[in-house]
């Protein structure tokens, strides 16, 4: 069976296009079926509510979770509850990229290791307001504007310069997105898996450096088709949409990507539609292209197949 079949029959098993704030899922070679243990994320049902984490270290392969995956934008949904944020599990490291404002008073029940960060802007930077109980990692220019917050344990990461954190490498490759706070994309890689993460870009300065071999594109949802970009003193910030990006993936020949830190249009959109019109955006670049949401889980699997899910496209963009 293709992993799209797959993903397929297992949703209809759920029983759920639109998962509740309880349900407990996890994304299986590219899709989703319901977990029996390991790290669940559960909240309440109010965005502000507390969130419980079930902690249970992962053996083996790199394994996301999406804790949040709305962008700075006032609305929410049930899919979209919290500023994006992603939880790699590898082995006994757990490592937070972002930690926005929705994560404020939240870091105990996430219980990460480390906390890496992309930029300074409130939605990825302000849930350490009040300080982190693990070693932060930035660049020295997002530590620099974060001077007011008491981290206590900083570590300063430089450009195209990998480290490793619990066997997880790390190397920050700059982003056009803000002048004001500059932002990084990272490639991570643990064993044979890697991903490439960017929540906020404009524009990708090196595409191939940044995406050459990697096994998925973790990117910017802030907006579908419409460009969100503009060029201030020449130096282009703000969005790209997700169809440049795909252009970026085929170009590099990445052939999985998933979009988080999603804008207006994907929050209050039908979650169905939505998808649908991803996947057929994607269809177009060869990319296998999917949208996030809050609580899911994906294993890092190189060995995912993607010409079985070009065949099974049509059957689930269309229906």
């Amino acid at each position: 069976m293709s992993p799209i079949a797959r993903w397929t029959s297992t949703k209809a098993r759920i029983g759920a296009a639109d998962p509740g704030p309880h349900c407990r899922v996890q994304l299986i070679a590219g899709w989703c079926h319901k977990r029996q243990d390991g790290c669940n994320l559960t909240s309440a049902g109010r965005p502000e509510s507390g969130l419980r984490i079930d902690v249970k270290a992962n053996v083996g392969a790199i394994e996301l979770t999406f804790l949040g995956t709305r962008g700075e934008i006032k609305i929410r949904s049930r899919r979209h509850r919290r500023h994006s944020s992603l939880l790699v599990h590898y082995k006994n490291t757990r490592i937070m990229i972002d930690c926005g404002a929705d994560w404020l008073g939240q870091l105990r029940a996430v219980a990460p290791t480390a906390i890496v960060l992309t930029h300074a802007h409130p939605d990825h930077a302000s849930g350490l307001a009040e300080g982190a109980p693990c070693p932060v990692y930035a660049t020295k220019e997002t530590l620099n504007l974060l001077h007011r917050y008491p981290i206590r344990d900083q570590h300063r990461l430089a450009l195209r310069k990998c480290v490793t954190i619990g066997g997880v490498r790390f190397e920050a490759l700059p982003v056009r997105h803000s002048i004001r706070a500059p932002a990084v994309g990272y490639r991570v890689s643990a064993g044979n898996c890697s991903f490439f993460y960017s929540p906020d870009v404009a524009e990708l300065r090196n595409v191939l450096a940044a995406l050459g071999g990697i096994d998925i594109y973790i990117g910017d949802g802030a907006t579908m088709r419409r460009p969100m970009v503009r060029k201030k003193n020449g130096t282009v910030i703000g969005h790209a949409p997700i169809t440049s990006q795909l252009g970026w993936c085929e170009r590099a020949g990445v052939r999985r990507a998933i979009f988080t830190h999603c804008g207006s249009s994907i929050v209050r959109g039908d979650s169905r539609q939505v998808e649908k019109i991803v996947r057929l955006l994607g269809l177009e670049h060869r990319v296998d292209a999917r949208i996030a949401y809050d609580g899911l889980t994906l294993p890092i699997d190189p060995d995912f197949g993607f010409a079985g899910a070009v065949r099974g496209y049509p059957q689930v963009a269309n229906r």
